[in-house]
């Protein structure tokens, strides 16, 4: 569910819409209602193109590894916040019980455990100890 929310940043407010997910979407917190919309301002004429760049010389491209293949039934284990990777106890082809520690997050200097959300085999990990994750990044797959 999105909620829309004005926010003010150095006197001048924004119309913002948050969508929920997760526990926040659990804590169903009531939104304010939005003032009236500004009205629009009057479009400008488009400023000319500038002169297109000399093609580049192709690189050899670099190896992608190939896909993982996962099975439809994995579940991901996606970050609640940014933070880094503290502790990860666990790595692929561990066999996991529903509810056990699969991840510590650091995130304002706290620590966040995160749990695997069904018993399982780990088939996929996306970190390591140490890297920097945003909101949403999946960090492994349980199926």
């Amino acid at each position: 569910m999105a909620r829309n929310y004005t926010v003010t940043v150095n006197g001048k407010p924004y119309d913002v819409v948050v969508e929920e997910k997760g526990l926040a979407a659990a804590l169903q917190i009531p939104a304010a209602p939005l003032p009236p919309a500004p009205a629009p301002v009057a479009a400008q004429a488009p400023a000319p193109a500038p002169a297109p760049a000399p093609a580049p010389t192709s690189a050899p491209a670099a190896q992608q590894p190939a896909p993982v293949a996962v099975s439809a039934d994995a579940v991901p284990v996606s970050s609640p916040m940014p933070g880094k990777i503290w502790k990860l106890p666990v790595k692929e082809g561990d066999r996991v019980d529903d509810g056990q520690l699969v991840l510590i997050l650091e995130a304002m200097k706290m620590e966040n455990e995160l749990y695997a959300p069904k018993a399982g085999t780990v088939v996929k990990v996306n970190c390591k100890e140490g890297d920097s994750v945003n909101t949403g990044d999946v960090l492994l797959l349980i199926a």
